[in-house]
């Protein structure tokens, strides 16, 4: 207990993409911390702000102290999370989950560490939200006694969160750490930066722009390519979402077309001569609802793109050769547009 911050409380195309998308909700809907206290109907947007992968400092030393994990276990009902502490003479573990209690009617969160002081079990709740501040009031027994009894506040910055603690009554703790998030998607997905821009190219002599931006706190990207107008109003044709899977511990693709079409794929990053390649293995279906699939190839060069696609399937049979096969493997090269 003397070295943990106490957090506070903490197939494929189907499931994976229910799992991706709510969370992509969730990523979107609790980028702005509420002002006014959390209830029943909405604490969720204000605890949606400690999900993530975090590494945890001494507040007064710097020292690398320890990592937490915190995640939806059941999406805006259970938050879940865990810890284990970096060096030290005694590990320490912890695991927990935060809810909304209906009693208390607050938020409220239970966990247990094994440490120093043994097995430990901690409650805390939520006393007060004021801005980019929240306020916990927390204690701690073991089965024989309790430890302590403390506040802690959690100062949410736009690197990460100055949480400082207070005690009230028992065994003294460190009084200060700081925590940053670590950017899954960016360590997953390191070229991602390398394809942000708007690029313009021709598919099959129609004008096309694709344009590539971050999503919510850069763990997400969006690509959108729209169609362009002889009198330069553009049209939407299709969007892919880049998303990080923490289950499988790698970036995810899901492609909508504006015709109802939509698939998966599953990136994967490599170098030729020193170039950017990326290949792809499509699964989904088309706006008629049959199976397709393909394989895509990417080949990045600075502000030059080039993408292909082959080996079309149509419910599992090749699509025959012909005009139809030949628009859809015609290489497209995109030019990245000059900011």
């Amino acid at each position: 207990m003397s070295q943990v911050p106490h957090p506070p409380f903490d197939r494929m195309e189907n499931d994976d993409m229910r799992r991706l998308t709510t969370m992509l909700t969730i990523t979107m809907a609790t980028t702005a911390l509420q002002a006014a206290p959390p209830t029943a109907d909405d604490w969720w947007t204000t605890m949606g702000r400690y999900q993530g992968d975090h590494i945890l400092k001494d507040g007064e030393s710097g020292d690398v102290i320890g990592e937490f994990s915190v995640e939806w276990g059941v999406p805006f009902q259970r938050l879940n999370y865990r810890y284990h502490s970096t060096g030290g003479d005694v590990a320490t573990t912890m695991t927990g989950f935060c809810h909304w209690d209906e009693t208390l009617g607050k938020v409220r969160f239970i966990e247990v560490e094994t440490g120093p002081d043994g097995l430990v079990t901690s409650v805390g709740e939520l006393a007060d939200v004021d801005d980019a501040t929240l306020t916990w009031n927390i204690k701690s027994w073991t089965e024989k006694e309790m430890v302590r009894s403390f506040q802690m506040k959690d100062v949410f910055g736009s690197d990460g969160v100055d949480r400082s603690i207070e005690m009230k009554s028992g065994k003294a703790m460190p009084t200060s750490f700081v925590w940053t998030s670590v950017n899954q998607f960016q360590r997953a997905f390191p070229v991602a930066d390398q394809l942000v821009g708007t690029w313009n190219f021709t598919e099959n002599g129609q004008a096309k722009i694709a344009k590539v931006e971050w999503g919510p706190g850069k763990e997400t990207l969006v690509e959108t390519t729209h169609t362009v107008g002889a009198d330069g109003t553009t049209t939407e044709d299709s969007t892919v979402t880049y998303m990080y899977d923490r289950v499988a511990d790698r970036v995810r693709m899901h492609f909508m077309g504006a015709n109802g079409a939509s698939g998966w794929a599953t990136p994967l990053v490599g170098k030729v001569d020193g170039t950017m390649t990326m290949e792809l293995s499509w699964r989904g279906r088309n706006a008629m609802g049959q199976r397709i699939a393909a394989l895509g190839f990417r080949k990045l060069d600075g502000d030059t793109m080039t993408l292909s696609m082959s080996e079309f399937k149509l419910e599992g049979a090749p699509v025959p050769e012909g005009a139809a096969r030949e628009a859809m493997t015609a290489p497209k090269v995109l030019t990245r547009a000059k900011k």
